[in-house]
């Protein structure tokens, strides 16, 4: 970590909230703040970020276009849930930024043999989709809940 003294006049109290010097000539004391190391952001600088699929919400990404899979020939389905409310979801082989949350279970599942745990974006929590697990794993992300990233040159 760096440090650094504050671009002010100096005290002669040691701040309340952190760290202080004490200057060598004059024995005063100067307030300092600590500054983190900069870190590459790797979530951001890995991979094919042009083609990614991001969080409707947040932008985090979540899958990318390479990671489409087909299920039975067809990468893109329409199903309707046991209220009636229907989903329009697109299959990827893995994802990037989610995560599961629950328990599996094959009950109402959409894909005969695969049991479902729902796929939260990692980053704000937001339901995308599901996680299908079975003789293979793959999930199902929900078309209007994430957006495609876009790629800018200058």
């Amino acid at each position: 970590m760096k440090v650094r003294p504050l671009g002010c006049a100096e005290v002669e109290a040691a701040p309340v909230c952190g760290p202080a010097s004490v200057g060598a000539d004059t024995g005063l004391v100067v307030p300092t703040i600590v500054e983190p190391e900069p870190q590459p952001d790797a979530a951001t600088s890995v991979g094919d970020t042009a083609n990614d699929w991001l969080c409707a919400w947040c932008h985090n990404r979540v899958a990318n276009e390479k990671d489409r899979f087909p299920y039975n020939g067809k990468d893109e389905f329409t199903f309707r849930n046991p209220e009636g409310i229907r989903f329009e979801i697109i299959t990827f082989s893995r994802t990037l930024g989610c995560q599961k949350e629950g328990v599996a279970t094959l009950e109402h599942t959409w894909f005969p043999g695969y049991a479902w745990s729902y796929c939260q974006c990692g980053e704000c929590g937001q339901h995308l989709g599901w996680y299908y697990a079975g003789t293979i794993e793959f999930a199902g992300l929900i078309i209007s809940r994430i957006v495609r990233a876009v790629g800018v040159r200058n």
